[in-house]
């Protein structure tokens, strides 16, 4: 695809993220609201999962297509930032695997590995805007 420069491809990431958040929002607070473990039905509780975690690959395509669509630097910025937090949380789970195997902590819901990506792309892309690292 070709470099759009930073200003388009950041609108056309921004009309594409938050409304996958605010529709992610809407979907975990209806399925909150809506199912019940005991009474709702196995494929009601299949269909909130898939359509809750539909806006969250939707956000993690919006940001490889701003990527994709700016120049060198901001894409490399992105990809480091993308590469770092995926080190990030696999090092994190390989450490909570071994607790737990080790039985020194309880179990911990895969779910929460999905927000520390995100919290530490954001915290990667963060530390990559401030400057050169060592």
């Amino acid at each position: 695809m070709a470099t759009l420069g930073f200003r388009t491809a950041n609108k056309r990431y921004k009309r594409l993220f938050w409304p996958m958040m605010a529709l992610y929002v809407a979907l975990i607070l209806t399925a909150k609201w809506l199912v019940d473990e005991d009474t709702t039905p196995l494929w009601i509780r299949a269909g909130f999962a898939v359509a809750t975690t539909a806006p969250l690959v939707a956000a993690i395509w919006a940001i490889l297509r701003q990527a994709r669509e700016t120049d060198e630097y901001t894409r490399a910025r992105q990809m480091r930032a993308l590469a770092e937090a995926g080190a990030i949380v696999a090092c994190g789970a390989f450490l909570v695997g071994f607790l737990q195997i080790f039985a020194v902590i309880g179990t911990i819901e895969v779910f929460w590995f999905g927000p520390a990506y995100f919290i530490a792309f954001g915290l990667s892309y963060y530390r990559n805007c401030m400057g050169p690292t060592v």
